[in-house]
């Protein structure tokens, strides 16, 4: 009779240690998880800033106006892409091998590109094949007066109202174009 008590109380420890190492992985799983998800809930860019280089620099990106390969580089803390070799900011790229272009506040799928002879050519939205120009001209403008400059630790905004915000370690200043008025806040 002990001996089968005894083997009782084994087999029961023996079931209990193995409901513990199962219910210790999934812990362990379950913290590996929340460690990826404050990761990416932080908006750190470091994984997208690392895909970008080493596919840039393996040649699968290409300059949507003249069809060239295009080295690139991501803020990891912003991420916001430059062209390695003029430090320009860039609005879009092609993948040249799924001819898709990327683009936008979160570098996703924003148009669709094709090689007519030595040129790209863009899908607009009528479905027709139409040169850089006539598909992303204005948009290039429009970003181009909505960028934000940087002079070392001073941050220069200059919006497409004309109005012109510039930021650094002592405070803000503020042109509303329209008011002809200035807003400064300072911080000290």
């Amino acid at each position: 009779m002990k001996k089968k008590i005894f083997g009782l109380f084994v087999l029961l420890v023996a079931f209990g240690f193995i409901a513990c190492t199962n219910s210790g992985d999934a812990t362990a799983a379950t913290d590996t998880t929340t460690t990826t998800t404050t990761t990416t809930d932080m908006g750190s860019y470091a994984a997208k800033a690392e895909t970008l280089r080493t596919e840039s620099e393996a040649g699968n990106y290409l300059d949507p106006r003249t069809g060239k390969q295009l080295r690139l580089q991501m803020d990891a803390s912003t991420g916001r892409v430059t062209n390695v070799e003029t430090g320009e900011p860039v609005w879009r790229y092609v993948d040249r091998r799924n001819w898709w272009v990327y683009g936008g506040d979160n570098w996703d799928r924003i148009g669709e590109a094709r090689m007519d002879g030595d040129r790209l050519m863009y899908k607009d939205d009528s479905n027709n094949w139409v040169d850089y120009d006539a598909r992303w001209k204005t948009e290039d403008t429009r970003l181009q007066e909505e960028y934000k400059m940087k002079y070392g630790d001073t941050k220069i905004k200059v919006d497409k109202d004309g109005d012109v915000k510039v930021k650094d370690e002592k405070g803000k200043v503020k042109y509303d174009a329209d008011d002809k008025r200035i807003k400064v806040d300072s911080s000290r």
